[in-house]
């Protein structure tokens, strides 16, 4: 019976394949719902500019349109926030990508070994089996 003797490592190796899948996934959430949020301000300040021009056809007090304009001011600076942060988990997706690839090459280069290690446990068991074959052939001949 074929024993792989590096199972723990390729254990080993799946394990911390399918944790780093998991970070890679919750950062993928993590970076949608990030441009979510970056969609709904981007809609909200959109909305916000054309409540501003329709202000312009009515009288309106100057310190209600001031506030309105800080409030407008103060939408574009958290549109710029957003922009950065989902910056910032994009480069943390693609770092955690690349540990993904290389993660996946590891347990690649473990299970093709596992593969060859059992061809080869396969060839020697016929092999054996040949050589008994054949011997016990030798055997049945001579006694005639």
């Amino acid at each position: 019976m074929f024993v792989f003797r590096f199972q723990t490592v390729l254990d080993f190796r799946k394990n911390v394949e399918e944790k780093i899948l998991g970070e890679f996934s919750e950062k993928k959430r993590q970076l949608e719902f990030e441009e979510l949020k970056l969609q709904n301000l981007m809609k909200e300040w959109s909305a916000l500019l054309g409540e501003l021009k329709k202000m312009q056809n009515k009288a309106v007090p100057v310190g209600d349109i001031a506030r309105y304009v800080a409030y407008i001011d103060q939408v574009k600076e958290n549109e710029n926030r957003q922009k950065i942060k989902i910056a910032e988990v994009s480069g943390q997706l693609e770092t955690k990508r690349i540990e993904l690839l290389d993660a996946v090459k590891k347990t690649k280069i473990m299970e093709k070994l596992k593969q060859r290690h059992a061809k080869d446990y396969k060839d020697d068991e016929r092999a054996l089996e040949q050589k008994n074959s054949d011997e016990m052939s030798v055997l049945k001949f001579g006694r005639r």
